[in-house]
């Protein structure tokens, strides 16, 4: 995954996850779990300035064989 997707990311520990609108969510499905939003943000995909309607929690591979 590529950083230049989006222009505002969360990057946690075991967690990684952004907002995006319902156009980017068709686009950007498969690298994670949406989930509706219930407050107004702005997509967090770069470019896109649209209002988002789901958080995209992107799986994060490296930890799941993680001990």
């Amino acid at each position: 995954m590529s950083k230049e997707i989006f222009d505002d990311i969360v990057l946690e520990e075991t967690s990684t996850w952004t907002q995006v609108c319902e156009e980017c969510a068709e686009s950007y499905s498969e690298l994670g779990h949406l989930e509706k939003i219930p407050i107004n943000l702005i997509c967090g995909v770069s470019g896109c300035n649209n209002e988002a309607k789901y958080y995209l929690d992107i799986y994060k591979e490296e930890f799941v064989n993680e001990k």
